[in-house]
């Protein structure tokens, strides 16, 4: 991989200042704490404005509440779904010589959980608490993702808007130097004509990046009450990590919400299909009853037992618990691949953009170069209106995209920052 000057001037620099302890003093530091990275996250809303505009999301709201909800299901678990049953009856009996007698009978009884599995409904009902959690830190870690493109794409209007501005105050500038021209009988009525159009092609580029901006501010207070518009004055320079891409690898892998959705759902059909398993041997239902037989003459007191004999539908549904672990445990390997994947993605992102913004801001300070100089030609007669316009064209097409890089960068600085969850953390 090709090392850009600027990165191999300065790694020389900081090869010669710091000494291997420094430089692992240096890497094991959050990057988030870095001057320069403070610097071009402050492009950024006030976190805690944007930990409350999470919080109230209905999206977040509602996986807040399922929390509760799974709290309410380890109580349930914990408790057990077996009831106490009362019985009650009253004879009447008749013998053989006419005599009557009134007899009674009470019993209560109740199906018991035997062979751990009461133990196991309470690993259930905590892991079913520790899914709550963490599909409520996926969801607020994915609303922070869209949190963040929004407000990059609302700043990318906001960015076009202000060039735009300096681009039409110059067309204006040549259009009353051709109309100045035109009147001094230096030039012919077609660059006045030309100036007009240029200028209202610019005005025109100029209402659409305002319509565009006016809706995403329309989006912004729609989907993300109470967070502040961006207010664009200049953009911070974006900022290069130090670390490695294996540094990155790690930091994002080791602590990812959606690994840990993952491995929990895992876990937790694991115990659900262990807990089936165990209902091969059902539970019994114990009983104390007692009885007046015969006016009251005898009196009875015991116990009863009973238990469903297992069939072939217990035996299918453990099965069935079995397949659905597998296939869990599948899609804990294949979230490790995604969320690896999209690790990769985003760290070369970061590193990439910034290479690219570097190099569109040389073109950009090229091309405005040349147009200054055409414009100074132009204003001494030495080059045509056609000419300009076509430089100052290239000269603003190389701003927008010198502008655009730099927010990418920014961006790109800022989703590396998020997913190795340096900043916006639900912890």
């Amino acid at each position: 991989m090709k090392i850009p000057f600027q990165l191999f001037f300065l790694s020389g620099m900081l090869a010669s200042c710091l000494t291997p302890a420094a430089i692992a003093q240096h890497a094991s530091q959050p990057v988030a704490n870095t001057p320069e990275v403070m610097q071009a996250l402050s492009v950024l809303p006030p976190e805690p404005r944007v930990r409350l505009t999470l919080e109230n999301l209905p999206q977040l709201r509602s996986s807040a509440i399922n929390i509760d909800l799974a709290k309410s299901g380890k109580s349930r678990l914990q408790a057990g779904q077996y009831e106490w049953t009362v019985r009650a009856a009253n004879n009447r009996r008749t013998d053989q010589n006419g005599d009557r007698f009134n007899e009674q009978e009470l019993a209560i009884e109740r199906p018991v959980r035997w062979f751990g599995k009461a133990g196991k409904d309470l690993a259930i009902g905590e892991k079913g608490v520790l899914l709550a959690h963490a599909t409520h830190a996926d969801n607020w870690h994915e609303a922070s993702r869209s949190l963040m493109k929004d407000w990059f794409d609302t700043l990318r209007e906001t960015a076009s808007i202000r060039r735009l501005n300096e681009q039409l105050t110059v067309a204006e500038q040549l259009r009353g130097i051709a109309e100045k021209r035109v009147k001094a009988g230096d030039a012919a009525q077609l660059e006045l004509l030309q100036a007009d159009t240029e200028t209202r092609r610019v005005s025109v580029l100029l209402q659409q990046a305002q319509l565009r901006e006016e809706q995403m501010h329309q989006m912004l207070e729609t989907n993300y009450p109470g967070l502040p518009l961006p207010q664009l004055e200049q953009l911070p320079l974006p900022s290069l990590s130090v670390e490695s891409a294996a540094f990155w690898q790690d930091k994002i892998m080791d602590d990812n919400h959606e690994l840990e959705l993952a491995q929990a759902e895992a876990d937790l059909f694991t115990l659900q299909a262990a807990r089936i398993a165990s209902e091969q041997m059902p539970d019994p239902t114990i009983g104390l009853r007692a009885g007046r037989e015969r006016n009251g003459q005898e009196r009875l007191i015991g116990i009863s037992i009973s238990m469903p004999l297992p069939g072939g539908a217990r035996l299918a549904e453990t099965s069935s618990a079995h397949l659905k672990a597998r296939m869990a445990a599948e899609r804990v390997t294949q979230a490790r691949l995604k969320v690896s994947s999209a690790a990769q993605r985003v760290i070369t992102d970061s590193k990439r953009s910034h290479a690219i913004w570097q190099t569109m801001q040389q073109m950009q300070q090229q091309s405005q170069t040349q147009a200054s100089k055409m414009m100074s030609a132009y204003k001494l007669g030495e080059a045509t209106l056609s000419d300009t316009l076509a430089t100052r064209r290239q000269a603003l097409d190389a701003s927008l995209a010198a502008e655009s890089a730099q927010i990418d960068a920014l961006q790109a600085l800022a989703r590396l920052q998020l997913d190795a969850h340096l900043i916006w953390s639900i912890d």
